[in-house]
């Protein structure tokens, strides 16, 4: 297999498979979130869930209600974020996606069962105990896919397949978006049931799936399986590759490569050497979650009308935003993207929010708030939504990479909770003003990523050890660093070819 070889020709039917048919579990996530903020605003589910108003004869949620229904979710998330990386050490990725599917179908059974068909009929503690259940599998799938994706595909096009992730997201989202305008009106249970009851539809795909995709070869390799991980390889590889050793050339140099990071380390490793340095990147490269309430958002701020319309228009964007970030992470590079979502997330926040301030708003200027609310959500989607899911695959060490993203997803979901907790109460107050919060954390993650963020497009994911290895500074040229890299590569020890004989160099790593 030649250096030089297109990584394209890589390119199997199995592998784009294996690669984008178990992301049928984030449009189970961007539907979920979506469907939930449709169905706080969806007035069949405030009459069997929320409380009637002797003075103004409605029915509605209280600000407490809304924030625990939203916030006490990510406990779930939490749950199955944290303890996705020792599931998948111990059994794989097959086996715990195919036990997440399970936890799913339980979870929302348990929402559609928590209320009859009369009014005030909605057994609120049961609905919550179904979304903790399904967040448990949400957490699991955000862990489970990517990384089992960014140990299958070649690195060339490693950064494509990730952040497809937030494509299929936000496809999720979009659905989500046209079932609930569907039963916006909809007084009765049936609306905001059959609205849950889609969910159903992703987790029997995803079983589906566990049966027919190849396990990890890396997760074979640690468990020191390696004909199995060669076996598993020549799945997702071209038949040529197969018949002329080069599936078993590539694990033998994938485990030369590893050394003694084959097998899994203990949590404790974490903040140890360089490996503390990674995890802080992966917590740190975390996400806000404020799709949840675009919904409330323009209902509480004068656009009731277009409430259920917009976050349609949205939704669309957001799908199409994640375009030119899977194009751009693999040629302009992760941090560059990331850099220029950022400054664009942090202007059209600020933008929404002076404007917000405006006492009589035009015509213009109110349709300007909507369009800077959709633009931020568009370069949100573009960079800081999509890249950290490709970040916390791909920066770990391979002895804790699950462990890692573990961590990472389960420390954004702790400032998730927080966020859905206290953001109906910061919209109620603050109005427009919460773009002055979101805006100024945007520059914040600007900030950090210009400084601490190393460059890690094109590269195996067991060179990128030689990146924290020589350290980073934003000062330092591209050309310096890989050089520094290469040299630390080339010190490290020969690595073999297919027969075992040692040799200098092994171009086809690089694909790996």
């Amino acid at each position: 297999m030649a250096a030089t070889q297109s990584a394209w020709a890589m390119v199997t039917p199995m592998l784009l498979f294996s690669s984008f048919c178990l992301l049928t579990g984030d449009l189970l996530f961007g539907y979920d979130t979506e469907s939930f903020g449709g169905i706080l605003a969806n007035p069949g589910f405030i009459r069997q869930f929320g409380k009637y108003n002797e003075e103004s004869r409605t029915y509605a949620f209280d600000s407490l209600h809304t924030s625990l229904l939203s916030s006490l979710a990510f406990i779930g998330k939490f749950i199955g974020c944290f303890s996705a990386g020792p599931l998948i050490e111990k059994f794989g990725h097959r086996i715990v996606f195919f036990g997440l599917s399970v936890v799913s179908l339980i979870g929302i059974v348990l929402e559609i069962a928590a209320a009859d068909t009369g009014v005030l009929t909605g057994r609120f503690a049961q609905f919550v105990v179904g979304r903790v259940i399904v967040y448990i599998s949400v957490g699991l799938v955000e862990v489970t896919v990517t990384t089992y994706q960014s140990e299958i595909v070649p690195a060339s096009f490693r950064g494509f397949v990730v952040v497809s992730l937030q494509l299929f997201l936000n496809a999720g989202s979009l659905l989500a978006s046209g079932v609930n305008k569907a039963f916006s009106l909809d007084t009765s249970a049936t609306g905001w049931k059959v609205v849950t009851g889609i969910q159903f539809i992703f987790p029997v795909a995803i079983v589906a799936c566990t049966f027919i995709i190849p396990s990890s070869p890396r997760w074979l390799l640690s468990k020191d399986r390696e004909a199995d991980a060669i076996n598993a390889l020549s799945h997702l590889r071209p038949k040529t590759h197969a018949e002329h050793g080069d599936c078993e050339a590539e694990i033998i140099a994938i485990r030369e490569s590893l050394r003694q990071d084959v097998h899994k380390a203990p949590w404790l490793a974490l903040v140890r050497g360089t490996h503390l340095r990674r995890t802080i990147l992966v917590i740190a490269t975390g996400q806000a979650f404020v799709s949840t309430y675009q919904t409330v958002f323009y209902s509480n701020n004068g656009y009731k009308a277009q409430a259920f319309t917009y976050p349609i228009i949205n939704g669309v964007l957001g799908m199409l935003a994640v375009l030119p970030a899977m194009y751009l992470v693999d040629k302009l590079g992760r941090q560059y993207t990331l850099l220029l979502s950022y400054t664009l997330q942090a202007f059209f926040m600020y933008l929404l929010a002076g404007l917000g301030q405006i006492s009589n708003k035009t015509s213009s200027e109110s349709n300007m708030i909507v369009a800077a609310f959709m633009l931020f959500s568009f370069f949100y989607n573009m960079g800081g939504a999509s890249i950290p899911y490709l970040l916390g695959s791909e920066i770990p060490n391979a002895a804790l990479r699950e462990k890692t993203q573990s961590l990472g997803t389960a420390w954004n979901v702790v400032w998730a909770f927080i966020t859905n907790f206290i953001l109906p109460y910061m919209i109620s107050s603050l109005h427009f003003g919460v773009g002055w919060v979101f805006g100024s954390i945007s520059v914040v993650a600007f900030v950090f990523t210009f400084f601490f963020l190393p460059e890690t497009k094109g590269r195996a994911l067991e060179d990128i050890d030689a990146v924290f290895e020589v350290g980073f500074s934003p000062f330092r040229s591209a050309a310096a660093t890989s050089s520094a890299i290469e040299r630390r590569v080339g010190l490290t020890g020969a690595r073999m070819n297919g027969s075992g004989d040692k040799i200098e160099t092994l171009p086809e790593v690089k694909h790996v």
